[in-house]
């Protein structure tokens, strides 16, 4: 994952499809007891601290999930692509939302009813190992993540979630259409203020180590940004 000269699979926002595992019958349920949902960039999916009363698969598009501090600022912890579901971990410890999700671009929902949600990984050990797999990686990530805030550098920073972005951007394209993310939300995955994020890139840009041109951000020069990670 990530890369070849960079198989961390520890820090990928990128995780197996909790769909790959799913039988016709169940496909058929969820079909059946489904409620379509479409959201326009920037639309917020769930906020922290509701009541959650369904699960939702990311059908079509891609979604930011997030904690807001005292400040007003949000901190994004994961990422989420097609064929993945949200909303699980609450639902499952019968707590409010930890956290909140929002549209990165524009997407489709399913939604599905917490009962059915049960019924179907209660029958379906494959979906439920597949569920748990899901949610130790993402565990994994966050500690990662925790871990690098704590002891690297912004420039550090930057340079892997770069990577981390450029692997969850085009994990399902055949052309590299490069990193397509605002400065604000780029900023709140490194931890940094947006002014800082932009003094880096346009360093990593003179160094000949990324490409940014129409919106998008193209790695140059692969190796040379695994080593400024400074974290294998």
């Amino acid at each position: 994952m990530i890369s070849a000269l960079f198989p961390n699979k520890q820090y990928s926002f990128i995780q197996e499809s909790f769909l790959q595992c799913i039988s016709d019958d169940v496909l058929k349920i969820i079909e059946e007891k489904k409620t379509v949902l479409k959201l326009k960039k920037g639309q917020v999916l769930f906020h922290e601290g509701a009541i959650p009363t369904v699960i939702y698969i990311l059908k079509q598009g891609k979604v930011k999930k997030y904690a807001t501090g005292l400040n007003g600022k949000e901190h994004i912890f994961h990422l989420v692509g097609e064929n993945r579901i949200l909303g699980h971990h609450n639902i499952l410890c019968d707590e409010t939302y930890s956290h909140s999700a929002a549209c990165l671009t524009d997407c489709i929902f399913y939604l599905i009813p917490k009962h059915i949600f049960f019924s179907i990984i209660e029958n379906n050990q494959d979906m439920l190992h597949r569920l748990l797999q899901n949610i130790s990686h993402e565990f994994g990530v966050f500690l990662n993540n925790s871990k690098i805030l704590a002891q690297h550098s912004v420039r550090e920073r930057t340079a892997l979630s770069i990577i981390k972005l450029e692997e969850f951007f085009n994990e399902d394209t055949i052309m590299n259409d490069g990193i397509r993310l605002s400065r604000k939300d780029h900023s709140n995955i490194v931890g940094t203020s947006i002014e800082s994020l932009v003094r880096v890139l346009h360093d990593f840009k003179e160094e000949g180590v990324i490409e940014i041109k129409e919106n998008a951000m193209l790695i140059k020069d692969m190796e040379k940004l695994i080593g400024i990670t400074n974290v294998i």
